[in-house]
């Protein structure tokens, strides 16, 4: 998509990821495609909008800082997906990041089946508040309480062509444990539930990403 709007989120020191040219991605014959890799030269690898614009399978693009990396989806993946890089491996349920293993700050913060990603963001109701349970392994912390409230947001595009707008909805996260706040972003397409957009910072001093969902129109479908 055209237009997206990218703040510097990556923090001194992180390594910078790019992503593999397309082309790679267009070769799906396993169950994942590597589509991370640590810049080695200085030099960055862009993506360009029409690798964005074109997919050929339901993609996941994130931005973070002057990085980029596009993910394509395992075939027949729904809901729950497993997005798999060289190094690291990223998992997001119906939209929210519950897996992040290889980076700086590995998390696991999974949903149960009562959450309001699971039963449909666009049903939950304002002040809405869930408590979950956030493991962080790598600093053998585990059972973290981390406390989301739900509001209701205006409808907005976030491209610059005209198009349908989508419902915001933000997640004001707490976890007390850390003294860490932080609030979180979805765009939710009104005619199918799905979050086609987020902004999220999955836990204290980690990178905010920026992500892009795309998705490939179920057979018998129009685009």
């Amino acid at each position: 998509m055209k237009g997206l709007t990218v703040s510097p989120f990556l923090r001194s020191g992180l390594l910078l990821l790019a992503a593999l040219p397309l082309a790679a991605c267009n070769s799906l014959t396993a169950d994942s495609v590597a589509t991370f890799r640590v810049l080695a030269d200085g030099k960055l690898n862009r993506i360009s909008p029409e690798q964005i614009n074109n997919p050929k399978a339901d993609t996941l693009f994130i931005a973070a800082g002057r990085a980029e990396g596009l993910y394509v989806a395992p075939a027949g993946s729904s809901g729950v997906v497993q997005w798999y890089g060289l190094t690291e491996q990223l998992e997001t349920q119906y939209g929210r990041i519950t897996q992040l293993v290889g980076l700086e700050t590995d998390v696991n913060a999974p949903l149960n089946q009562d959450d309001p990603f699971v039963q449909g963001l666009l049903t939950v109701a304002d002040g809405t508040e869930v408590v979950r349970s956030v493991d962080l392994p790598l600093t053998y912390q585990t059972g973290l309480q981390q406390i989301a409230t739900y509001y209701r947001g205006p409808l907005e595009q976030f491209t610059s062509e005209p198009g349908q707008p989508y419902q915001r909805i933000d997640e004001h996260v707490r976890m007390p444990d850390l003294g860490f706040e932080t609030t979180n972003y979805y765009w939710v397409d009104p005619a199918t539930g799905r979050v086609r957009r987020s902004i999220q910072q999955p836990a204290p001093g980690m990178l905010t990403m920026d992500m892009l969902f795309s998705y490939q129109p179920a057979q018998g479908e129009q685009p």
